[in-house]
């Protein structure tokens, strides 16, 4: 009894949450959808809002002021998101998956001192440089010890939330060349933002650069064990396909919307465009990519939640799905034709947000290979 009690509270703080995201979403985000992609940054304001109505929490456990909902229905608010702007839902994601991370390697310290902060300061976690991105033994940046502390020096770029981000999560290399992570804030001395990205797509996503110059931080703030560094960066990643996997569902969802109220408007001669074959097969397509991508991430989630290996399925709803949301975009944009070729619609820059997403999080041919070394090695 008492278990399924805590279940049924779990479903209804899920459906609960789910809703309050559906009407944010329809109500703040979508109608800035096309505003966010053409400004290239987010309304002022905005982001407050999303503050205000506490969706930085949702990862966290309720002793850390958070609202404890398990990954799977996270995953899925995301998703829901993403419907009305995958710009947002990218944000989350990389705060998200920092989250995690303090979460499972963290000191009792430091969680207590940063996670509750979580409610109102974004994270953010730094990995790549210009000499190290998908491989990270060719990062630059140092941690050297001084007594208790860690003095970091280094620059990283193409940090998702880079510059909105307060605390950043950083991969660094120890005096004997062992990997290691280690929080940094931004209010730090020597802590200074550099350049912001200008990228195609998820343009109110900001991906900017942090400088690291000499910054001391307390001994607690190292994640796990020196030498855990690459292990905590690979889960960052798996935590964020999943994530990806969710934001790509709504991305196909909000194609497959479009596509579908525009064949019901629009007539060839006098036959509706969805009595059309060509055009049902395009829609046909689109539904099913989204139907396997969210059963992807959601698997993937679920296997997380029990404590099973999720690497390769996270990997999967990432690449199927960044590559599905891709060629979904461009049927749908078939469909529209014309108009689908036009900025008056939000097809081109479903598609560029998509392509994003073959990148970020490991490429699609990095996937590939990953999926494929464990299907080999399972």
């Amino acid at each position: 009894k008492g278990w399924h009690g805590m279940e049924n509270q779990e479903k209804m703080a899920a459906s609960m949450l789910h809703r309050m995201v559906r009407e944010f979403t329809e109500n703040e985000l979508a109608p800035l959808d096309m505003e966010i992609d053409a400004q290239g940054d987010y309304p002022q304001g905005l982001f407050q809002k999303v503050i205000d109505n506490g969706l930085l929490t949702m990862t966290l456990p309720r002793e850390y002021g958070g609202a404890g909902i398990s990954y799977d229905s996270v995953a899925k608010a995301i998703h829901l998101m993403a419907i009305g702007n995958a710009s947002m839902a990218v944000t989350l994601e990389g705060h998200f998956k920092t989250l995690e991370q303090l979460l499972k390697y963290g000191d009792q310290r430091l969680k207590d001192e940063y996670l509750t902060s979580a409610a109102h300061r974004i994270f953010a976690f730094s990995q790549t440089e210009s000499s190290g991105g998908s491989n990270p033994h060719g990062i630059a940046t140092r941690a050297v010890k001084s007594g208790d502390d860690w003095i970091i020096t280094g620059d990283k770029i193409m940090i998702t939330n880079g510059g909105l981000a307060q605390v950043y999560c950083v991969l660094a290399k120890t005096e004997d060349d062992q990997m290691a992570v280690f929080v940094v804030d931004q209010d730090m001395p020597g802590f200074s933002f550099g350049k912001r990205e200008d990228f195609i797509g998820l343009r109110g996503t900001p991906v900017g650069e942090i400088v690291m110059d000499h910054i001391k931080v307390p001994g607690y703030h190292l994640l796990g064990q020196i030498g855990q560094g690459l292990e905590i960066g690979n889960n960052a990643h798996d935590d964020a396909r999943i994530l990806m996997g969710a934001v790509l569902t709504g991305i196909m969802e909000h194609e497959l919307q479009i596509a579908v109220d525009y064949s019901k408007q629009r007539k060839a001669l006098d036959t509706p465009l969805y009595e059309l074959q060509t055009i049902q097969e395009k829609i046909s397509e689109i539904a099913i990519a989204r139907q396997n991508t969210e059963l992807l991430y959601q698997h993937a989630a679920q296997l997380k939640i029990t404590g099973q290996s999720y690497a390769k399925v996270a990997a999967m709803a990432k690449s199927y799905g960044s590559r599905s949301a891709v060629r979904c975009g461009d049927m749908a944009l078939q469909v529209l034709a014309g108009y689908g070729y036009s900025r008056e619609y939000p097809i081109e820059h479903l598609i560029r947000d998509a392509r994003a997403m073959e990148i970020a999080e490991g490429t699609v041919e990095r996937m590939s290979g990953e999926i494929a070394l464990k299907q080999v090695n399972q």
